[in-house]
């Protein structure tokens, strides 16, 4: 996955993903590796052969032992392990001031961080700052959006859910003749009860007729076509979103 702005934004949907499968069900340190290697680190993975050795040799940390998934993790635990004891201890500095990052992303340079021109070492400490501070940021957003899986109204599921689609396809929003509450509560039943993924309103939200009539009134569409692939993406995102309520609630 891609880091965007220099943050990492979709780490719930990675976990979820991860959970979906048989080799991390049930083993957070798995879990934490593949977070560490595919998401926090991937460039870095996939820089060099010894790159990816080095970080899969990383040994997850002890405070993960008896979990079974990320999402039970410490936040307080996870900021300790990050920062470490010192800024070489934490764990950016550890990956990025070893010898294959430095032999990999400074080849022009003696491998060891104290033989780096001066201005090399001040960017190299920079990055393994915000490096640390992202990852740091990612488990509290990760956290932060578990817990609003648990308490999202219907109401705020699908303001969400086409405010996802605005920003994913640059389908520009149509100008409202009422407030969009109004429009959502008119066309969707029980709006202010808590989404929790029920039969009955995954039902009501799938509705094809209602998320057409909801995508016409809310985007500028033309074409057929738009409307369908629009609606599509209305689906998907939906499914998204049951997937993360029911795990949360679990």
């Amino acid at each position: 996955m891609t880091k965007k702005n220099g943050s990492y934004n979709n780490l719930i949907d990675l976990c979820l993903k991860m959970l979906e499968g048989q080799e991390y069900a049930g083993n957070a340190k798995a879990q934490f590796s593949r977070i560490m290697t595919d998401y926090f680190f991937e460039v870095e993975k996939n820089a060099n052969r010894n790159m990816e050795l080095f970080l899969e040799n990383i040994e997850p940390p002890s405070f993960l032992d008896g979990l079974k998934s990320i999402f039970d993790i410490s936040i307080d635990d996870l900021k300790a392990y990050v920062q470490g004891s010192s800024f070489n201890d934490s764990i950016s500095g550890r990956i990025m001031l070893s010898q294959p990052y430095l032999k990999a992303f400074h080849p022009h340079h003696a491998p060891s961080f104290n033989k780096l021109p001066e201005d090399v070492r001040f960017e190299l400490m920079d990055a393994v700052k915000e490096k640390n501070a992202a990852i740091i940021s990612a488990f509290e957003k990760m956290l932060v959006d578990r817990d609003a899986d648990r308490k999202r109204k219907v109401m705020t599921l699908v303001a969400l859910i086409l405010k996802n689609i605005h920003l994913k396809s640059g389908a520009p929003f149509n100008k409202l003749s009422r407030p969009a509450e109004e429009i959502i509560s008119a066309t969707f039943h029980n709006t202010d009860e808590v989404f929790t993924a029920s039969q009955k309103q995954i039902a009501d939200l799938q509705d094809d007729t209602k998320i057409k009539q909801m995508i016409k009134t809310f985007f500028m569409v033309k074409q057929f076509k738009d409307i369908t692939g629009i609606s599509e993406m209305f689906k998907e995102e939906l499914e998204r979103y049951r997937k993360r309520t029911i795990i949360a609630r679990s």
